[in-house]
């Protein structure tokens, strides 16, 4: 998928060497009528953060090129939301980080019913405010 500037879908990106196999996610966003991208590195994020625009980024708390907590300042005083994966036993459950360009480490962490329900609302505000800014 090639980004587009102005597309009204939310736009999601997803940062870590194991996310392109989250095969689950990807099929989930896509019914949820999100576009994404994947990259491995904090690196690739940062580039691609710098040059578009993303609603939510889901991020690996371990990346091959450093901590993806970085993340969090190249987040921050945007319009996006940041959460990081957990691996707990044989599901992930989701920490946010960032929530529409303010910090908010502390906050609970979210198992996968609750992280469903809150990206769903987010990528639904992400696609109202598209909307509105067009109008």
């Amino acid at each position: 998928m090639g980004i587009e500037e102005h597309v009204e879908e939310p736009i999601v990106l997803l940062v870590g060497k194991n996310m392109s196999g989250a095969f689950r996610l990807l099929e989930w966003l896509q019914r949820l009528g999100s576009e994404y991208h994947i990259t491995a590195s904090y690196q690739e994020a940062r580039i691609l953060l710098e040059k578009h625009r993303f609603d939510v980024v889901l991020s690996e708390t371990t990346l091959p090129d450093g901590n993806a907590y970085r993340l969090i300042s190249a987040l921050r005083e945007s319009p996006a939301s940041l959460f990081f994966c957990l691996a707990v036993e044989d599901t992930y459950w989701w920490l946010p980080a960032v929530t529409q360009g303010r910090d908010c480490l502390g906050v609970p962490v979210l198992r996968p019913a609750e992280f469903a329900r809150l990206l769903q609302g987010t990528l639904f505000l992400a696609r109202l405010r598209q909307t509105a800014s067009r109008c």
